[in-house]
């Protein structure tokens, strides 16, 4: 005879939490919908979330097509002193060529070199790769087909962004023809 235990449901609030807290990247409505049920209205249950985590060392944030915990940004600087390895700063050229990969995407190399007049060495693409804020998108179909490049939803996390259209004011001189 085969036992099957039955455990009761948590409460959908409850378990939104668990989920945004075992979770490093952010949590989406789809995988929300799968944990909580397809009948449940995500955006109440996580506004619900946010509410429980007003006041608390972390507070609950949208980023990308998610949402995720962070740390309360009143004691982002406490902890910052506290950290034994400071936060790695990327050099201002690779920064300089982010921001084009994110106000042009997608782009390809020699466009990023030909609007910075400069050569972008391999490195710096395979530095931003590494550190998973930028991905290959495919080949641009032109002669030599160079690859396109594209920012990730780690780009979103590591700079607390929902989406792109928060950084336009930043980015407006950036965009346009080559």
């Amino acid at each position: 005879m085969l036992l099957v235990m039955t455990y009761p449901s948590p409460a959908p609030v409850r378990l939104a939490e668990a989920l945004l807290f075992q979770s490093s990247a952010p949590v989406s409505r789809t995988m929300l919908a799968r944990a909580l049920g397809e009948d449940v209205e995500i955006a109440q249950i996580m506004s619900q979330v946010a509410k429980r985590t007003e006041g608390l060392g972390f507070e609950l944030v949208a980023v990308g097509d998610g949402w995720m915990f962070r740390t309360a940004p009143d004691l982002a600087e406490i902890l910052k002193a506290v950290l034994e390895k400071p936060p790695e700063r990327l050099p201002r050229a690779v920064l300089e060529v982010l921001l084009l990969i994110a106000a042009r995407q997608p782009v390809t190399r020699p466009e990023i070199e030909s609007f910075r007049d400069a050569a972008l060495p391999q490195k710096t693409l395979a530095l931003l790769q590494e550190k998973g804020l930028i991905r290959s998108v495919g080949r641009k179909p032109v002669p030599g087909q160079p690859q396109l490049w594209a920012t990730t939803e780690t780009f979103l996390v590591t700079y607390g962004l929902r989406s792109l259209a928060e950084l336009d004011p930043l980015l407006e001189g950036l965009r346009g023809p080559l």
